[in-house]
């Protein structure tokens, strides 16, 4: 849940976790022409108030998504004096493509989410795709994905889109991941954390969505 609301007084107030479901919800009450929405504001994570930055595109093209994050790393760089040390690249999509929906039980998806090795090899077996992917340094994963998936698999096509142009902004430390599950289920496409090299706590976080509206977040908890 995104929001906990309560009333006083006549009136209401809400904790939120998250800006994108609430923007998602304006949005499609109030539709608009702006493809683009920049916010900072305060949130609550672990029963502590935080503030969040982030921009929202609207109808994102993938041009439009990358100078966002380009605009992003220039925050990171001039206002935190810090620097993305390495990134981790997914897709929403890629479980799908590698485990059939007849398997993708509570208990294995807890599994593969917890990289459970032992106990994936139990329930599918040695030489399962996730289990070889799993196997490997998370920075040879995108590599090895290439022999499990179609090469015109749009997860595969995206992802590598990401990684060459990562390449040429000088971020070569890429690491896939395919444990992780969506967290809304409009959360449907390729997603993206950039970690910090001065304050490891600190993710920069994007992902795509489509929902009432389609859309491609980036969001920073300071």
């Amino acid at each position: 849940m995104s929001e906990i609301f309560g009333q006083h007084e006549h009136q209401i107030y809400a904790l939120r976790n998250d800006f994108t479901d609430q923007l998602l919800r304006y949005y499609s009450m109030y539709p608009t022409a702006a493809t683009k929405v920049a916010y900072t504001g305060l949130i609550i994570r672990n029963n502590e108030a935080a503030v969040q930055v982030g921009l929202e595109n609207y109808a994102p093209s993938l041009a439009n998504v990358q100078q966002s994050l380009k605009l992003f790393i220039q925050f990171i760089q001039q206002q935190l004096r810090d620097n993305v040390h390495f990134v981790v690249l997914g897709h929403y999509q890629l479980l799908d493509a590698l485990l059939d929906k007849s398997l993708q039980t509570p208990d294995i998806l807890s599994m593969i989410e917890e990289r459970n090795l032992s106990g994936l090899v139990t329930y599918l077996s040695t030489e399962h795709p996730i289990v070889q992917i799993l196997k490997e340094n998370t920075q040879q994963q995108l590599n090895v994905l290439e022999h499990y998936i179609p090469n015109d698999h749009p997860a595969l096509v995206e992802l590598k889109i990401w990684e060459r142009w990562l390449h040429t902004q000088g971020y070569n430390d890429i690491h896939l991941d395919i444990t992780a599950q969506p967290p809304r289920s409009y959360y449907t496409g390729l997603f993206i954390q950039c970690h910090f090299a001065e304050n490891e706590s600190r993710v920069l976080t994007g992902g795509y969505y489509k929902g009432s509206i389609e859309g491609f977040g980036l969001g920073l908890t300071l």
